[in-house]
C-alpha cells in the first residue's frame, strides 16, 4: 500500500500526544512514533494511507500544539526502516 511520511513538529504538553491521535482518528494510520525533547517540543512520524495524507496534513495543521508538518512520500520498505525507534501493534 502506498503511504505517505508526514513529520509533526509540536509543542508538548500535557495532552499532546492524546489531542494527535484523536485527530487521525478517522485516517487509515499505518504507523505513529512520538518522541519528545528536553526543550519542550516533540515530534511524531505518522505514515497516513496516500489516499489519506492531504486531510491528515490539513487537519494536523490545525492542531493548536503543530508548529510544522512535513510529508515526504514513502515506500512500506522506508517505513520500516525509520530513523526513529518504534513499536508496532501486530
Amino acid at each position: 500500500m502506498e503511504h505517505t511520511r508526514l513529520t509533526v513538529t509540536l509543542q508538548s504538553g500535557h495532552g499532546t500526544l492524546a489531542r494527535l491521535a484523536a485527530m487521525l482518528n478517522n485516517h487509515h494510520v499505518l504507523d505513529l512514533t512520538y518522541t519528545t525533547a528536553p526543550t519542550n517540543t516533540a515530534t511524531a512520524v505518522v505514515c497516513v494511507a496516500q489516499p489519506d495524507a492531504l486531510r491528515a496534513q490539513h487537519k494536523l495543521r490545525r492542531l493548536v500544539d503543530v508548529i510544522d508538518v512535513t510529508p515526504t512520500p514513502a515506500s512500506m520498505d522506508t517505513a520500516e526502516s525509520a530513523d526513529v525507534p518504534h513499536a508496532r501493534s501486530q
